[in-house]
């Protein structure tokens, strides 16, 4: 054999075992590859995702200062902008002056309700004591007028009495005078004795004396019917001024419960003057409120970005100024393939490489998956029952959140790129 043959015989050799070690090779990297993506996922639609805070204003107003620049880091609290306050707190002081105009309000109404309900009372509890002394003193003057009725029969009784015993003793005068007369004329004829013309003569004069006593007494008798009379009549007045006293008692008495009423106004004012109080209280704080929105303070902690306000711009409520990112707490949105995620659960490992910085590896771990694939929740989301339906293997995102303690962490910044490489088992 020629050294040429030899020669070529020994390369074809080198070449199949180089062939043969490439094979084996890539047979071991194969099935390596294999082994490797049947217990991982990957998925290059993944972007990094932070909390993004706009900062807007609450109040109309002139920017005067801003106190922040673009990508400047930030806490939570620090002011970012502050507007012209100048006519805000000319409103917190009309607020605390109508603040302090209801107080007065109501502590001069307040102060009233318990005046009014003693004052009410008294005059009440006087009213009351008043017509009970004025029933006792119509009951007592009627008592009295009884009395004095009585006492006016009795004098009238008397008066028939004694009329009764004058003709009684008219009568025996009338018959005395007749036996004197007879005793006269027969004493003149001797036929009686002067004894018994003495007895009709004294007899006379005792009927004359009695009748004139008897007309005594009628006239004692008719003056006490007259006396009992004009005591009947004053008792009458009496009684008669006693019911109008308790008439005006009575009358005092219902004003004077009327008057408790006005309690009942002056709780109703205390209320209204405390209702009054409250909305100047909140009016205060809403004035207050507006002063302290004139400073645009930090929601978060993080780092301003997208500046748009400039000094003596004149912003609305609700207007952007800014967005504060909070560059300290961000997470992945991997959307992967629906047929990919059979054997995702929550808590598996991950790995995330960056984009912008080649051979950064961070570790993270599944912390959800969306309930609903990306094109569900579009604008506008597919209309597939239009019967143009072409089936596309659909999209799902999944969150990954970053393991704490890594010194890359604070490299990432939203809508950066990476590939999420998520552990099955």
């Amino acid at each position: 054999m020629t050294p040429g043959r030899l020669l070529a015989n020994r390369r074809r050799a080198l070449a199949v075992a180089l062939l043969g070690v490439v094979v084996i090779v890539g047979a071991v990297w194969g099935v390596q590859a294999w082994r490797h993506w049947s217990r991982h996922i990957s998925t290059d639609d993944a972007f990094v995702e932070a909390h993004v805070s706009p900062v807007s204003v609450r109040v109309r107003g002139t920017v005067v200062e801003v106190l922040v620049r673009d990508n400047q880091e930030v806490p939570a609290g620090a002011p970012l902008v502050r507007l012209d306050a100048r006519d805000l707190e000319v409103k917190v002081q009309q607020a605390r002056a109508a603040l302090a105009t209801a107080d007065g309000r109501l502590r001069m109404v307040a102060a009233g309700v318990p005046m009014t309900d003693e004052s009410t009372r008294s005059q009440v509890a006087l009213a009351e004591a008043t017509t009970a002394k004025a029933g006792l003193g119509i009951d007592s003057a009627r008592r009295v007028l009884d009395e004095r009725r009585g006492r006016l029969l009795a004098r009238r009784a008397a008066v028939q009495v004694a009329e009764a015993e004058i003709t009684a003793r008219q009568a025996d005068l009338e018959r005395a005078r007749l036996d004197r007369g007879r005793a006269q004329a027969l004493h003149e004829r001797t036929l009686i004795a002067r004894q018994e013309f003495d007895y009709a003569d004294i007899a006379q004069k005792t009927a004359t004396a009695a009748l004139e006593a008897s007309r005594q007494r009628l006239d004692a008798a008719r003056a006490e019917v007259t006396q009992a009379e004009a005591e009947l009549a004053s008792q009458e007045v009496a009684v008669a001024q006693a019911g109008r006293q308790r008439e005006e008692a009575e009358a005092t008495l219902r004003d004077a419960r009327s008057r408790r009423g006005e309690v009942t106004v002056r709780s109703a004012e205390a209320a209204s003057a405390e209702a009054q109080r409250a909305e100047a209280a909140a009016a205060l704080r809403e004035a207050e409120l507006n002063l302290e929105y004139t400073t645009v303070v930090a929601p978060i902690a993080g780092r301003v970005t997208r500046r748009t306000v400039e000094v003596g711009q004149v912003v609305q409520p609700g207007q952007p100024l800014l967005a504060v990112v909070d560059v300290g707490t961000v997470w992945v949105v991997a959307n992967y393939k629906e047929t990919q995620l059979t054997h995702v659960r929550p808590g598996q490992r991950a790995t995330i490489e960056v984009d912008t910085h080649p051979g950064l590896v961070l570790r993270a771990r599944v912390d959800s998956i969306q309930s609903g694939t990306g094109s569900r929740f579009t604008l506008l989301p597919p209309e597939n029952a239009s019967g143009n339906f072409v089936k596309v293997v659909q999209r799902i995102p999944v969150k990954l959140v970053l393991e704490p303690g890594q010194n890359g962490h604070a490299l990432l910044v939203p809508g950066m790129s990476v590939v999420p490489v998520i552990e099955l088992r």
